[in-house]
């Protein structure tokens, strides 16, 4: 799932980690936009890692939408959109998220 917040369409997605034997997760979102305001075509703009580990996939998904509705509200000058249930987008559409180091 993705939620629209104003003109926007955020997804949150997980990842797993393994760190000393133990499996994480972490969270990412990636912001969207329709380049012709018909909220059927998306284009991605912007993506980010949530810099936390989360004990499941749902926790991670969740805090990485959870900022990506942040990042939306602040783009758009207006911290009271209310994120709307909306499609997902299909994976070809998204960003390869890019790892620091």
């Amino acid at each position: 799932m993705a939620v629209l917040v104003g003109i926007y369409l955020v997804q949150g997605d997980a990842f797993e980690v393994v760190r000393d034997g133990k499996t994480c997760w972490t969270g990412t979102w990636t912001l969207f936009r329709s380049p012709l305001m018909n909220r059927a075509d998306w284009e991605p703009l912007a993506d980010a890692e949530v810099p936390a580990l989360f004990a499941s996939s749902s926790l991670a998904i969740q805090a990485g939408e959870d900022a990506g509705v942040i990042f939306a509200r602040d783009l758009q000058g207006d911290d009271g959109l209310e994120p709307m249930t909306w499609a997902a987008v299909p994976m070809a559409w998204r960003i390869p998220l890019k790892r620091a180091g």
